[in-house]
This record gives structure tokens, C-alpha cells and sequence, in this order.
């Protein structure tokens, strides 16, 4: 059995592969199907919980992917936005105001995320050394303590405190004066991210964030709602072709390894035939095709679920411009669902394997 399993694969590896990264594919689109929803709840709910009512106004282009992952780009905006926010009518509805320059750094060999503040003091008034907040891995690292001075780009700073806890995602973060960030980073006058906070209980979000965004030229205004806005739409258009997806894949995959065992069956008429004329019993090649069924639906189960990964990435930074990750708690499910059906599929086709005439497939074509 063992043999003639091997000698099928090794002689027809090319369609085996053929149909098993068709099926593959079709997995990996139904992974994304099922995952999608959870995964995109689970980001608005972290992206709810670190915005709260605030909302975020970030340069037109930033890729949010890599900004939430702490990856700054090179995109900026104005630093005085903040100031026209304040001196336009939406001033009045913004409590809490906090423009910052964010980049990634390399100090002693160690990656930081530098952290550029607004500061009530001026540059001028850091005559020397200009205060610092480490958090408490970078401090680590750096091997820093309270008091402590050290040197960046010719900046000179003091570490005034050690966050320890720091806040969320900004253990190797450097907070330092937006001036100072500036002339580290070397974007003078330039910042890639506004705070806002308010009481917006009473306002059309959608419109105020609208509002910023023409105050502010060149900016994407970022908010919880807008954001759950999105998922809702993306739900909405998944539960429409939610069933068609799940038809026409099961239909595709079954097809596949139903043409896969029709194949083999037409390719080794002869060699069915003598086996059959030996004293191989019917079962055992009924046996045969339903394992290399099942083999090729199961690695199919596996590599769609890791093809998926990079396509639901894509997916969530393409439509989403979020990082969206799929769910491998649906693995079992599916490679259960793949094993059931490899049996059925390979059943009916293998059956007539055993309906087969052995003089008939023994003659010359």
C-alpha cells in the first residue's frame, strides 16, 4: 500500500501540487472569510480602548499599519496645526489639544521610538540639558537611571524619570521636548501627529472629523467611530458573500479532488488493470486514492491558512488601513472539514475503480 501510494505521488507530483495550491488558495480565502470579523473587532476594540473619545490626526499617506506598530515614516505635517485648530470654530469643541513628532532611532546599538512633546518651555530655555522621560526597558538597555545624562545627535538631555510601568507600547520610547525631537529627527517645524480630546457627545463625528481634515490640509482625521463605521461595512459585505464564498469554495474543492481522482484513474487505467488481474483487491486502491485525497486536502488546509496570512495583511491595509491578523482557532475546523471531505469526494470515484473490466484496461489503446 505504502508503495503504491509513494509511486502515485512520485510519478503525478505535478498535478497533485497543481490542484493542491488551488485548494489551497480557496482555503486561505475562506480563512480570511471567517477570521475577518473577529480580527478586526479585537483591533477596534485595542484602537477604542487607546483613543477612548480622542481623535487622531495623522499626515495624508501615513501608513496607520506601521504607525500603530511604531514604525514612523516620512511623512509630517505643520507643528502650528494644533494653533489652527484652536483659533477655528472647532477649537471650541477640542478640550485637549497634543501635537507630537514621533520617529525610530538607534542609540548604543539599541532601537528607540523617540517621542517629541509639547513643552510649555522653549528651546532657549534649556540652556544645556534638556529634560527626558525614559521608559523602563529602554532604561535597561541604555543602562540609565534618574539623574542620568546622555547624548543624542548632539542633544543634550537629563533623565528626569524612568516610567516604570510605561505607557502602553512605549517601553524603549524616549519623551522628550518637540523641539528637541525636531532637531533629532531633523524635521524642524514639522510634526506627524495631533491628539485631540473632547466632550463630543452631542456632534456628528463623521462631519467634525470632516471639518478637521479641511482646516488641516493634507491630514487623515482618525476616529473610534469612523473607524467601527469601516467594520460595519466590511461586515456588512461579508455577510453578503459570506454563503456564495462558502458554495463556490466547497463546490471548487471538491471539484478538484474529484478531477484529482478521476486523473489518476484515467492515467493508471493500466496499472489498475493489472493490479486488479494480480489479486490486488479493489479495496486497497480505494484505500490508495482516499489517502492521497485526504494527504492533499489536509497540506491544502494547512498552507491556505498560512497563505492567508499574508493576504489578510494586505486585505486589512488595503480597505482597513489596519493590521488584521486571521484566527487560527479555526484550524481544527478546517482541517476537519477537509479530511470529510476528501472522503466524500473520493468515495464515488474510487467505487468505480472497482467497476472497472481488467481485460478492458489491460488492451492497447
Amino acid at each position: 500500500m505504502l508503495m503504491l501510494f509513494l509511486k502515485e505521488v512520485r510519478h503525478r507530483w505535478m498535478i497533485h501540487l497543481l490542484i493542491g495550491l488551488l485548494m489551497a488558495f480557496i482555503i486561505s480565502i475562506l480563512v480570511i472569510q471567517s477570521s475577518i470579523n473577529s480580527s478586526a473587532e479585537e483591533k477596534i476594540k485595542e484602537l477604542s480602548h487607546d483613543l477612548g473619545r480622542g481623535m487622531l490626526v495623522v499626515p495624508e499617506g501615513t501608513d496607520l499599519e506601521s504607525f500603530y506598530s511604531m514604525k514612523y515614516g516620512p511623512e509630517v505635517m505643520p507643528d502650528d496645526y494644533g494653533d489652527r485648530i484652536k483659533a477655528s470654530p472647532l477649537g471650541e469643541h477640542a478640550g485637549k489639544i497634543e501635537p507630537r513628532l514621533y520617529g525610530n532611532i538607534t542609540l548604543k546599538g539599541t532601537d528607540l521610538i523617540l517621542a517629541g512633546y509639547k513643552s510649555r518651555s522653549n528651546r532657549a530655555q534649556y540652556s544645556g540639558s534638556a529634560p527626558v522621560s525614559i521608559g523602563s526597558g529602554a532604561a535597561r538597555s541604555l543602562g540609565l537611571k534618574k539623574g542620568d545624562t546622555l547624548q543624542i545627535k548632539g542633544e543634550q538631555f537629563t533623565v528626569s524619570r524612568v516610567m516604570d510601568p510605561p505607557p502602553k507600547g512605549y517601553d524603549m520610547a524616549l519623551f522628550v521636548p518637540l523641539e528637541r525631537a525636531q532637531a533629532i529627527l531633523d524635521k524642524p517645524g514639522k510634526i506627524n501627529a495631533l491628539n485631540m480630546g473632547g466632550c463630543w457627545c452631542k456632534l456628528d463625528i463623521p462631519a467634525f472629523a470632516a471639518s478637521v481634515e479641511n482646516t488641516l490640509p493634507g491630514t487623515m482625521a482618525i476616529t473610534v467611530d469612523g473607524m467601527a463605521q469601516a467594520q460595519m461595512q466590511i461586515n456588512d459585505i461579508m455577510k453578503q458573500y459570506s454563503s456564495a464564498l462558502w458554495i463556490a469554495g466547497t463546490v471548487i474543492v471538491v471539484g478538484s479532488l474529484v478531477f484529482l481522482i478521476f486523473y489518476m484513474i484515467r492515467k493508471g487505467e493500466r496499472e489498475i488493470g493489472l493490479l486488479l488481474s494480480i489479486g490486488i483487491s479493489p479495496a486497497k486502491i480505494i484505500i490508495k486514492n482516499i489517502v492521497i485525497a485526504v494527504v492533499t486536502a489536509v497540506g491544502a488546509a494547512l498552507i491556505g491558512h498560512a497563505l492567508s496570512v499574508p493576504l489578510m495583511s494586505w486585505f486589512g491595509k488595503a480597505f482597513m488601513r489596519v493590521s488584521l491578523v486571521p484566527s487560527w482557532d479555526y484550524l481544527p475546523q478546517f482541517l476537519i472539514a477537509a479530511v470529510a471531505i476528501a472522503l466524500l469526494s473520493a468515495s464515488l470515484p474510487s467505487w468505480f475503480v472497482t467497476r472497472l473490466d481488467p481485460t478492458r484496461l489491460l488492451r492497447e489503446e
